[in-house]
């Protein structure tokens, strides 16, 4: 019921990102989502694509360093505040939100992609909340 996304380590230089785009490109990868976190000397490229497995394995034969790990996908109505009412929910249990980021979703709203430690806990407390989880197979 969750997502499986792509971390992938690039350098910090001019055309880097641009290599691992094309690459992606060129080997016909379906990106959903794409948020990058950096510091001086590299980046950490997050992608949610279509076919996660073999899109790592692709990778890491072709030398790029990644990992694949879970994350929950949640759906965001797009009226303000909706964002705050779905983290509160963690807030209240006491859990901490790795990192998030959003993208827009099909039809009205987003999906938030929130790396936490316990991903089918955090699952669970969104849909007794009433708020709409989203899997791989839905993106």
């Amino acid at each position: 019921m969750n997502i499986n996304q792509i971390s992938i380590f690039v350098e910090n230089k001019p055309g880097k990102l641009a290599k691992l785009t094309k690459f992606l490109a060129d080997n016909q990868v379906d990106m959903r989502a794409f948020e990058i976190a950096d510091t001086s000397d590299y980046g950490i490229v997050r992608i949610i694509v279509d076919k996660p497995y073999d899109t790592v394995t692709l990778l890491k034969d072709n030398d790029w360093i990644c990992s694949i790990s879970e994350v929950v996908g949640v759906k965001i109505p797009d009226v303000a505040g909706e964002m705050s009412k779905a983290l509160a929910v963690l807030d209240n249990a006491g859990i901490s939100v790795d990192y998030a980021y959003t993208f827009p979703a099909s039809g009205d709203g987003a999906l938030m992609v929130i790396k936490v430690a316990e991903v089918e806990k955090v699952a669970g407390l969104f849909k007794g909340a009433g708020l709409k989880v989203v899997s791989q197979e839905n993106l």
